[in-house]
């Protein structure tokens, strides 16, 4: 009922902006609170007789003042609550984002060719890494193996082996060679005047259909290695990928009727 009170309270109230000024107008509300209560007679009778006058000035600012006597001391506490809740919010939005750990290394791979957990390796994590790069992050490819070479680098994956041109950035541009497992027929290690190479062979191609048939064909992709060790490992890794991949197609998957069925036994 005191409106030169409440606007005063008011401004104290809506003019902190940080944490350390809403503490300090919890402070100052509650002060102004407990002050405005110990002369809440006085000013109110006062007031109240300026405003309206006479006898009934006097008894309706009289009883404001004793109202107010109760009141603003009490609207001083919850004031103080208020903005010391307010601070302590401030506080820990501030401080949540600088206390969070930071990231030391990458995202490990989750899942290994045996479907296991894997130990944790760095250069597992970047490839993996750059396979999501290539894909998009698609989850329905996952990260198998990578061999970092001079100039090159080959990242293996469930679906597809990518030779990329080394970089800092990688994305599409960089594959100059890409082989998906449904295009190949197998891996070999090949040797030419003293160099060693591996040997992409696609399979063959129907002409009239443009359907791969069994079989080898002309097709022959070779990069160079540089040497026979990582060549063989290479081709083997190549081959391995391969081999899971088919096991995958010939794997029966749950129909969305059949997951139902179980999860209702």
């Amino acid at each position: 009922m005191d409106n030169r009170h409440q606007s005063e309270r008011e401004y104290i109230r809506y003019h902190a902006a940080t944490s350390g000024e809403h503490l300090v107008a919890g402070i100052h509300g509650l002060a102004h609170g407990i002050i405005g209560g110990l002369t809440s007679v006085i000013t109110s009778t006062v007031e109240g007789v300026k405003t309206e006058g006479g006898v009934s000035g006097f008894i309706s600012g009289l009883g404001k003042g004793l109202v107010g006597t109760v009141t603003k001391p009490v609207a001083g506490a919850l004031d103080f609550a208020s903005e010391t809740a307010q601070a302590v919010r401030d506080t820990a939005t501030l401080s949540g984002p600088r206390t969070q750990a930071q990231r030391v290394r990458k995202p490990r791979c989750c899942t290994g060719p045996q479907g296991l957990l894997p130990r944790y390796s760095e250069s597992q994590a970047e490839g993996q890494e750059q396979l999501f790069k290539l894909t998009d992050n698609i989850q329905d490819e996952f990260f198998i193996a990578v061999e970092n070479i001079d100039s090159y680098c080959v990242l293996i994956s469930s679906k597809a082996v990518y030779f990329l041109k080394s970089g800092d950035y990688v994305d599409r541009e960089a594959i100059f060679l890409e082989v998906k497992y449904d295009d190949l027929y197998h891996c070999l290690v090949s040797k030419d005047h003293g160099k060693v190479y591996v040997q992409v062979t696609k399979k063959a191609v129907n002409s009239s259909s443009g359907v791969s048939i069994p079989g080898p064909s002309h097709q022959k992709p070779m990069v160079h290695v540089k040497s026979e060790g990582l060549a063989v490992k290479l081709s083997q890794e190549i081959n391995y990928a391969k081999s899971l991949y088919y096991e995958q197609q010939l794997m029966l998957r749950l129909t969305e009727n059949q997951e139902r069925l179980e999860l209702d036994s």
